[in-house]
Formats: structure tokens, C-alpha cells, sequence
């Protein structure tokens, strides 16, 4: 009977720790997308600034080169933009938007600094575009920093905070 308790309780222990670890990873996870979106942004920059391809050749080109979760950004703005046929990139952009939130696990505002590169894209001269890219990219250092330190201070806690909670469980139970 003893055994089974103590079973218990390193279950308990080990379930509460995994869920504030997973809860905690939420944000190093944000931090991570968050940077790679900005490299996608740069190299989408080259594709079309520097190299001047169309706009479908660089979204197959920066998607064979980037990981796998933005790859799937640029795919689901690629494949919008061969089924729409309307040329309209801004509205292939905000396919992406769902993606972004649930398994890049962006916020808000990353993904409207994301969307507005969306509407200038391909509609304006090269100055002008260039203008925002580097603008979308000192917005995406911007938000990289504060994901940062938001990951400092909740993935800590949320880590610790499965932990005691598992504790105090146990603690109630004894």
C-alpha cells in the first residue's frame, strides 16, 4: 500500500512538472518562430530586392530554405496564391494567419508586422518595398527582444509553478 502511494505521488510530481515545462516552452517556442520569421524576412528581401524574382519563385525559394514551421508559413501563402489567381498577395498572407497563431504560437502584433509586409508587397516600387522590409525587420528585432525577456521571466515561473503545485498536491494528500 505504501508502494502504490509513493507511485502516486511521482506521478503526480512528474505530470504537474511536464505540464509547467510545456506551458513554459510555449514562449521559448514564440522566440524561436519570431526568428526565424525574420531570417524568411531577410532572404525574402534578397528574392525580391536584390534578385528581382517574381513573387511566387521567391516564396518557393525561401521555403526550401528556412524550418519547417515557417516553410509551412510560406507554402500556405504560395499555394493561396496559385489558387487564387487574383494576384492579390495581401489576401494570401492572411491565409497564414490561423498557422501563425496556433503552431507559431505568435501573437497579435507579430503577425500584424508580418501582414503589413503582406499588403506592400509586390504593389509598390522596389524603394518603397525595401523601406518596409527594413522596417518589418527592426519591428520583428524589436519584438524578438521582448519575446525574450517574456520568456525569461514566464518560463521560469511556469516551470516552478508545476512543480510546487505538484508538491502541494502531494502535500494535501499526505
Amino acid at each position: 500500500m505504501i508502494l502504490i502511494r509513493f507511485f502516486l505521488y511521482i506521478i503526480i510530481l512528474l505530470t504537474s512538472s511536464l505540464i509547467g515545462y510545456s506551458l513554459g516552452s510555449k514562449y521559448s517556442k514564440r522566440v524561436i518562430n519570431l526568428v526565424n520569421l525574420q531570417q524568411s524576412i531577410r532572404l525574402l528581401q534578397s528574392e525580391v530586392i536584390v534578385f528581382a524574382n517574381p513573387i511566387p519563385i521567391a516564396l518557393e525559394n525561401i521555403s526550401r530554405r528556412v524550418s519547417p514551421e515557417i516553410q509551412q508559413v510560406y507554402s500556405i501563402i504560395e499555394e493561396s496564391l496559385v489558387e487564387n489567381q487574383t494576384g492579390d498577395l495581401y489576401s494570401c498572407f492572411l491565409q497564414s494567419i490561423e498557422f501563425l497563431k496556433n503552431t507559431c504560437l505568435l501573437k497579435d502584433r507579430d503577425i500584424d508586422v508580418f501582414l503589413a509586409l503582406g499588403k506592400v508587397l509586390g504593389k509598390t516600387d522596389r524603394t518603397d518595398q525595401e523601406l518596409q522590409f527594413k522596417y518589418a525587420l527592426n519591428e520583428f528585432e524589436l519584438l524578438i527582444v521582448e519575446a525574450k525577456d517574456e520568456r525569461i521571466k514566464n518560463e521560469k515561473m511556469y516551470r516552478s509553478l508545476g512543480v510546487l503545485m505538484g508538491l502541494g498536491m502531494i502535500i494535501i494528500l499526505i
